[in-house]
């Protein structure tokens, strides 16, 4: 194999490597777990204290379509989601739903079950954990 295909190799395999450390140290500053929900999709992932609801996030592009990837720096634009439709103690819900719309999160249909908001990594993961804090209180 010649020099200038083994160094090729040697830059992608260290590129690998350096992309893995950093989420793997972005996940640890900010107690966050990864995780990978199948189908290819990576996410970085923050465990509530409610069996079955964990939030999911994400970098997104220009046009907030989420990647199927870990973010990888603070200041990346981010969806932090939470899935709802796991949850079987209905009064719960109701009570966990009304505190994700009282901080505005976004939905794509009515029935709420996969509540989400953008922002930047760093801010959105103070949210997530202050909204978090809220979700403990009822639980």
């Amino acid at each position: 194999m010649n020099t200038a295909i083994m160094n090729k190799i040697y830059e992608m395999n260290t590129a690998i490597m350096n992309k893995i450390y950093e989420e793997n140290a972005l996940a640890k500053k900010h107690n966050l777990d990864n995780y990978h929900s199948g189908g290819g999709c990576f996410h970085l992932a923050y465990f509530t204290n409610v069996k079955e609801l964990v939030w999911l996030i994400n970098d997104i592009d220009e046009s907030h379509e989420p990647s199927m990837d870990y973010p990888t720096d603070e200041n990346q634009n981010c969806i932090f989601g939470i899935d709802l439709s796991y949850l079987e103690n209905t009064y719960e819900t109701v009570q966990i739903a009304e505190i994700l719309q009282k901080h505005n999160l976004i939905t794509i249909d009515e029935s709420y079950d996969h509540p989400f908001f953008y922002d930047t990594f760093k801010s959105g993961v103070k949210k997530m954990k202050a909204i978090t804090n809220e979700i403990k209180e009822v639980s």
